[in-house]
């Protein structure tokens, strides 16, 4: 427990300093977006690929990953049920439902796997599975359901997961992983150099994130809102918990490996979207805002009960 409070507070004090920065506009306008573009570029990629590719692949593909893509999928699948059943429309509804299962994996989810649970690798399987299937699919819904864009092609769709450098890392540490290659220190210790700095980076860009956003929605998406929030902070980690413990009979720390990872707030990269296709972007921003809120107190309840 101690151990976890100290993780939480290491992770407060960065972000405290990204907010501040992001408050008083030290960096200017573009601040966010070259420290965004930077750490997507360059620092995500060599954290992915140096953490993964010297490690046994069992630590990659293990069974707390199944359980975060199990559980994100059981939410996204409840949400799109009852957005079709509520006729919300497929563009919103789809907005939703990644509001419910893409969780922040990069900029909060990698820090905290780090300092809270001692390795970056825990969040790889579900950061994976957002980045190379869910993403490109509701992209495709997006794409093919707005009324002013071009039609997809499918050599476009297959592709999309090969655009994203954090996505190429991660599956090149696998191969590398899983085929037990031995990658000389003189290669692994430029990456491991620049990945030193990726994590504090990413903490101070999601404080920075928090600056100017409001947790207000409006009365149309009062009802989505609703239910995105309680799916995603509520029914996501109580159901990893039940799967960990009774399902797959995990012992204590990785119980609270996937309830944490199924406590992480919606992902930035939902309102992005949102904002991209002009649809659902109150709902997107409000469930990210309100999750982030809650994930602080939910994570240090989980850590205290699960010891």
């Amino acid at each position: 427990m101690d151990g976890v409070l100290k993780g939480f507070f290491v992770v407060g004090v960065v972000m405290l300093v990204g907010y501040i920065l992001g408050r008083t506009n030290a960096l200017g306008p573009q601040g966010t977006k070259v420290l965004s573009s930077l750490t997507f570029l360059v620092g995500l990629p060599s954290l992915m690929f140096s953490m993964i590719a010297t490690r046994h692949i069992t630590e990659v593909l293990s069974e707390t990953g199944l359980i975060s893509v199990l559980t994100a999928t059981a939410m996204m699948a409840v949400f799109a049920l009852v957005g079709a059943l509520a006729r919300w429309g497929v563009r919103r509804t789809t907005i939703g439902a990644l509001a419910t299962g893409i969780v922040n994996s990069t900029n909060l989810g990698v820090p905290l796997s780090q300092y809270v649970m001692g390795s970056a690798t825990y969040v790889t399987p579900i950061m994976l599975f957002q980045l190379a299937v869910v993403t490109p699919i509701a992209l495709t819904i997006l794409d093919l359901t707005n009324p002013e864009g071009t039609k997809p092609s499918v050599r476009r769709i297959l592709a999309t997961p090969f655009r994203n450098p954090v996505t190429v890392a991660a599956i090149l540490g696998i191969v590398v992983s899983g085929a037990g290659i031995e990658i000389p220190e003189l290669v692994l210790d430029p990456l491991k150099l620049i990945a030193q700095v990726t994590v504090p980076l990413m903490l101070i860009i999601f404080g920075m994130s928090l600056h100017g956003l409001s947790p207000r929605a409006s009365s149309s998406e009062s009802a989505p809102t609703a239910l995105a929030v309680v799916l995603k902070s509520a029914i996501q980690p109580a159901l990893a918990w039940v799967l960990a413990r009774y399902v797959f009979h995990l012992d204590d720390f990785n119980t609270f490996v996937v309830t944490a990872c199924a406590i992480l707030p919606t992902g930035q990269n939902v309102v992005l979207y949102a904002v991209r296709y002009r649809v659902g972007q109150s709902l997107a921003q409000t469930t990210a805002v309100i999750t982030s809120a809650l994930a602080v107190p939910l994570l240090l309840g989980a850590a205290w009960l699960l010891n």
